[in-house]
Order: C-alpha cells, then structure tokens, then sequence
C-alpha cells in the first residue's frame, strides 16, 4: 500500500476518530424530519423509530443537517432514492457538506392518490400541486388531463395541506392516503403512480456514527485526483478483498470542472478484521474520504 501523504493521513485519523466514538442508537430520540404530517417522510421516521421519540418536520432538507450538526435533532430522516426515479441528489450534495453519518435507512412504498376538497370532482380541477417527484411517478396518469396546470411544492403532504386550507374545487394534490385523512380531503383517483413496485427508500442521519446490532452495509464518499485509472483502482480494492458493492453515485464538486465525489454502498461490517485495513487502502487512492457509516440495510 502507498504511503499515505498529509491531507489522506488527516482523513484517516478523522475515521479512527469516529470509530473511537461509535455509541448505541438514542433512546426516545428528537427526530428533525423532511415535509409535514402526512408526508412519506414522516410515515418512514414513524415506521424507523417505532413511533418513540419527538418528531419535528421541516421544509428545508438543509436544515434538517444543520439540525443534526449542531444537535439540536438527534436524528434526521430524509429520502435519498426512488425506486422508478432514481437518486434524490440534493441529498446526496448535502451529505457531502455536512459531517453527518447514516445510521439506518428504511422504504417506503409509494401510493400516490389524487387529493381534492370534498365536492371536488375531476371535472371541477384546473390545477394540481405536488413535489416534482409526485409528478414524475404520477406522469402517465396526469397525461391523460393535459389541461391541468402543474405546481411544483417542495413537498406532497404540504401540497395536500395547502388544498385543504384553501377550500378551492379547482385545485387538487398528488400525495398519500394518510395525507387525505389528516388533512380532511377526498380521494379523486388512487393508486395514480405508473409502477405497482414504486418504492422510496429514505436514510436516517445522526452526527455520529452508531452500531446496531443487525448492521450489514456500509456507505463511504470520497474525491479521486483526477487522473486515468483512479477509479479502477479504488474499484479493484473492494474486488480483492471480496466485497460486494450494491450502489455507486457520483456528484460534481463545485469549484472543481469535471471532478466528482463517489458514493459507494458495499456490504461489510465495521467490526470486520479487514476493514480498516480496506478503508485505508480506498484512503490511500483519494484526495478526501468520509465514512459514512454501517447500518442495516
């Protein structure tokens, strides 16, 4: 192995650093999570954390890090990937900016209904609120109402909240049945996304890294110089050790034309003889490396 210079040294003893500090999961835990009653997000943290703990919802995934950062919220809880969409990025990017770990992750099955007041009818709507996601997984079924006009919120639930609040027959929300129930609405079509196996997966973050007893994957991001081979080489490290990789994103770094930060999912246990041994060897080949943590998956 290649001896490590400054700057890859600094990474790797902040890694011991975190493993020296892994502590159990939080008991009764303060859960910062994405949306509003009602929202996918808020049935994964109820569904993760078992219903314990206090649930705060926000409307910024950037605060829910910053949250978690500071410890004001034990945990945060946001999707991260779309079974028919693919990778949620802005969370990706935000893992990349804060120092944040996983520590769990859950799914969701996704059943997006047409929500509207009671008295709506289909007829009646002239415009339809949800999240880009929404639209997305829903685009088969709005293709047949081309004259409905789209609006983008940030959020299904609170697109659903918001046509409750404003009484209008013309206006309708992309989101769950749960939040047709909390928010009093009718459900003018069911079941309106494309694909019958429509799942999100959603991760749980925490300032610190956690040991659970049922882990099996472990997350890792890192920046490769930007040279011919540097991601083959990283690559064929997981491949001698006989470690199995099971998702690779990468993401541009701002401020650096053409370069990126890798997102590698592999099953493996922290406890591992070899694994330090591993996480030292991909340190070795990067210009920065972050651990992002080993949960069950």
């Amino acid at each position: 192995m290649k001896a490590l210079n400054e700057n890859q040294q600094a990474c790797l003893n902040f890694y011991k650093k975190q493993r020296r500090e892994i502590r159990r999961p939080l008991k009764n835990p303060r859960v910062a999570f994405f949306g509003t009653a009602g929202s996918y997000t808020e049935q994964a943290a109820l569904q993760y954390f078992k219903n314990q703990g206090i649930y705060v919802a926000h409307k910024d995934s950037e605060a829910i890090f910053r949250e978690v950062s500071e410890g004001s919220a034990d945990y945060g809880v946001l999707p991260i990937e779309n079974s028919t969409t693919g990778s949620i990025l802005a969370v990706y990017d935000l893992l990349s900016r804060y120092r944040c770990c996983i520590v769990g992750e859950t799914q969701i099955k996704v059943e997006h209904c047409l929500l509207a007041i009671p008295g709506a009818t289909l007829d009646s709507i002239k415009e339809v609120l949800s999240h880009g996601q929404g639209f997305s997984q829903s685009k088969e079924f709005l293709a047949g109402h081309p004259q409905w006009k789209l609006l983008n919120y940030y959020n299904t639930a609170v697109a659903a909240e918001h046509v409750a609040k404003s009484q209008d027959p013309s206006l309708a929300a992309i989101a769950s049945r749960r939040a047709a129930q909390i928010h009093h609405l009718d459900i003018l079509a069911e079941n309106i996304n494309y694909s019958a196996t429509n799942v999100t997966r959603f991760v749980v973050v925490s300032n610190a890294l956690e040991l659970s007893a049922a882990r099996d994957k472990i997350s890792i991001a890192f920046h490769l110089p930007h040279v011919a081979g540097s991601l083959y080489r990283v690559l064929g490290i997981f491949e001698r050790h006989n470690l199995n990789l099971c998702k690779i994103e990468s993401r541009p770094i701002p401020g650096h034309n053409w370069e990126y930060r890798f997102f590698i999912d592999f099953i493996g246990d922290i406890e591992d003889a070899k694994l330090d041994t591993v996480m030292e060897e991909v340190i070795s080949e990067t210009e920065s490396f972050h651990f992002l943590g080993n949960y069950e998956q």
